[in-house]
């Protein structure tokens, strides 16, 4: 086989609304909430290889998402890939950085053993990326969705055309720490106010970012602010600085703003110098679309 590399745009995701239902017997919390893809994104660039070699830019762990896309994608195949990524996504920040680069990895992979029995649907490639991780198969669509279950139900919604400001201080919130925290039971109830996601995607039908931007909220920022309290506070200043609704993405610890247009997002950018992340963004239409 010829020895050629493709490359992928692994884009972020910011939950428009989050809430946080129940704990299920697996231990996993029950999700429902609106996911959008944004135009912030790593590079992901695949070739083949012998074996597999995984090389970040920054210091990654050797057990990571995108080594685990090779391993399955190439499960019993006796073939290699060489994958690199150049990280732009923050970590430990709720923008699905992790989940981005395995599903970019997944759509390179394809793209170079494409014509042969390696070649994946895109079915087939949504059931291996949830075996990655439960983001993983929106981040090989993208787009705008309602996800549900532990964030792989996915129903598609049209998107709307958004400028943001996405900022995450020094300090990273733990997906696993936060959850383990929550004290969430096994009882089926919302932890936002009532209609938050039907207002949210009322909203979005009539493309009214104003409308929305009163609806993003994050049943999850309670808990994420005992351990990075900036959260609360950024989301304060969001607001303060024009954005008309402003909410933590995730698990945390980045925070994001909707503004009415690119050049208060980023005007309000100044604002944060004091940030260790900061970026102006855009929401992103389905990639497969």
């Amino acid at each position: 086989m010829k020895k050629f590399s493709v490359k992928e745009k692994a884009y972020a995701k910011v939950n428009l609304t989050l809430d946080v239902k129940k704990k299920r017997p697996d231990g996993y919390h029950e999700l429902e909430g609106i996911m959008q893809s944004v135009s912030l994104a790593d590079e992901v660039e695949a070739r083949p290889g012998e074996g597999i070699k995984v090389v970040f830019d920054s210091p990654v762990p050797e057990n990571n998402t995108c080594r685990r896309a090779a391993e399955l994608f190439l499960a019993g195949s006796g073939l290699g890939a060489e994958i690199s990524v150049r990280k732009r996504i923050p970590s430990e920040a709720g923008l699905g950085g992790a989940s981005a680069d395995a599903a970019a990895a997944l759509r390179a992979l394809n793209k170079i053993y494409a014509g042969t029995p390696l070649e994946r649907t895109e079915d087939e490639l949504l059931s291996i990326g949830l075996k990655i991780g439960a983001d993983v198969p929106f981040c090989l669509t993208g787009g705008c969705a309602v996800a549900r279950g532990v964030g792989e139900i996915l129903t598609p919604v049209g998107g709307m055309s958004l400028d943001l400001l996405i900022v995450r201080g020094s300090r990273g919130v733990s997906t696993g720490r936060l959850f383990a925290s929550l004290g969430v039971g096994e009882k089926d109830e919302s932890r936002l106010p009532e209609g938050t996601l039907q207002n949210a995607l009322a909203a979005i039908e009539k493309k009214d970012a104003r409308a929305l931007g009163a609806c993003v909220s994050n049943a999850l920022t309670p808990a994420a602010c005992l351990i990075a309290p900036e959260i609360g506070e950024y989301a304060a200043r969001m607001k303060a600085l024009g954005a008309l609704g402003a909410s933590m993405t995730g698990s945390g610890a980045a925070v994001f703003g909707i503004f009415p247009d690119a050049e208060s997002a980023k005007k309000a950018y100044d604002g944060f110098a004091d940030c260790e992340f900061r970026a102006a963004c855009k929401t992103k239409s389905g990639i497969w679309s």
